[in-house]
C-alpha cells in the first residue's frame, strides 16, 4: 500500500491513506546503505559487500510518500520511501555529521519572524529563505505579532525583504490582522511553517482553526526566547483544504548538502551579478574586480544581506 506520512513521534510514523491513519514502524533496511561488489549484474547473484548506517537522523519525514505493508489493529511497516520532489533539511545538532530531514514534498515554505518577544533573528530568516531557494520551493515571509508595535514600524523592519522580491504577510492573533490572507495562502497547498520558538507558529494555527488546540508557550523572562511546545513534527489538515507542517522551533539552521559555490545563487538579489566578476571562481569575499562587492558599494545590494552571506560562507 502507499500513503503519506503526516505525523512522526518517538519512532511512530502515522501514514494517511484516504480517511485512515496507519501507525507504522519502519523497516531496519531503511536505516542501512548496502554496497555491492562491482561486477556484471548478470554474472552472478548479487551479494552485499558492506552495510553502512545511512548518514541521516531519520530516513522518513513528514510529507514523504511511502510504501508500507499493513498488519493488524491499524498498524504497519514502512518498507520504502518513494522519490521526493524536494526536502527541507539541515545538519543535525551535535558533533556528528548527519542530515536531519524536517519535511518533504512541500509546495511552499513560510519562514516566520515576530516583531518582538522574541526579537527577529534576521540571520536565521536568511538561512530559511536560502533553504527554500536551494530546493526551488517558493517562500512567503510571515511577520507575526504586529500588535506589539505599529504597522508602520513593522513594515519598515522587514522592508528590505519586500524590496528584493519576497512576498510578506502581516499577522496578529490579537488584532486578527491578516487572518483571511493567511487562510487563502494555505489553501490547497502543502506548506511548512518555520521559525524560532516563540514566534507564534502554534498560536497562529489555533487562530486559523480553533479546534486544533495546539499547545502554546510563553517567552522566557530570563532569556527573551521562546520555550519549545511542539514536541513532534506533523502535517495538519486544514478545514479549508491544504496541509501545513508544524515542526519544533528552529534555533540554529546549519546547511546540509549545499556546496560553497552554490551559496551566492541562493540570495535572489545576487543573481544578476553572478558571472560578471573578473575571476571565474570568485568567492565574492576577497577578490578584486568582484561585481557583487561593487553592487554592495553602489547600494544595489543591501549591505545586511551581503554581511549575512559572509557569515554563512565563513561558517559562522
Amino acid at each position: 500500500m502507499q500513503g503519506t506520512v503526516i505525523r512522526q513521534y518517538r519512532g511512530h510514523y502515522y501514514v494517511a491513506v484516504g480517511d485512515r491513519l496507519i501507525d507504522c514502524a519502519i523497516s531496519s533496511r531503511l536505516r542501512k546503505e548496502l554496497t555491492y561488489p562491482e561486477a556484471d549484474p548478470g554474472s552472478r547473484r548479487r551479494r552485499v559487500q558492506r552495510v553502512r548506517r545511512v548518514q541521516v537522523v531519520d530516513p522518513v519525514a513528514i510529507g514523504d510518500r511511502v510504501e508500507f505493508e499493513e498488519s493488524d489493529n491499524n498498524t504497519g511497516r514502512i518498507n520504502e520511501v518513494l522519490p521526493r520532489r524536494n526536502k527541507i533539511s539541515r545538519r543535525a545538532s551535535g558533533t556528528g555529521r548527519k542530515e536531519q530531514i524536517l519535511a518533504a514534498n512541500i509546495d511552499q515554505v513560510i519562514p516566520m519572524v515576530s516583531t518582538a518577544e522574541p526579537d527577529p533573528d534576521w540571520s536565521l530568516l536568511d538561512r530559511m529563505l536560502a533553504l527554500g531557494e536551494w530546493q526551488g520551493i517558493p517562500a512567503v515571509i510571515c511577520l507575526n505579532k504586529i500588535d506589539l508595535t505599529t504597522e508602520e514600524r513593522a513594515r519598515e523592519a522587514i522592508a528590505l525583504y519586500e524590496q528584493i522580491g519576497y512576498e510578506i504577510i502581516y499577522t496578529s492573533t490579537v488584532s486578527n490582522l491578516g487572518k483571511a490572507s493567511f487562510q487563502n495562502l494555505l489553501q490547497h497547498r502543502t506548506s511548512l511553517l518555520m521559525g524560532q520558538s516563540g514566534v507564534g507558529k502554534s498560536s497562529l494555527l489555533n487562530w486559523l482553526q480553533p479546534g486544533l488546540k495546539l499547545r502554546t508557550g510563553e517567552i522566557s523572562a530570563a532569556t527573551g526566547e521562546g520555550r519549545h511546545t511542539t514536541t513532534h513534527t506533523e502535517l495538519i489538515a486544514l478545514e479549508g483544504g491544504g496541509l501545513v507542517g508544524d515542526i519544533p522551533g528552529v534555533k540554529e539552521l546549519r546547511f546540509w548538502g549545499i556546496e560553497s559555490h552554490e551559496l551566492p545563487d541562493l540570495y535572489i538579489e545576487f543573481r544578476p551579478y553572478l558571472g560578471q566578476c573578473r575571476f571565474r571562481d570568485c568567492t565574492h569575499i576577497h577578490e578584486p574586480g568582484c561585481a557583487l562587492k561593487e553592487a554592495v558599494s553602489a547600494e544595489e545590494i543591501p549591505l545586511a544581506r551581503y554581511e549575512s552571506y559572509l557569515r554563512i560562507s565563513q561558517g559562522r
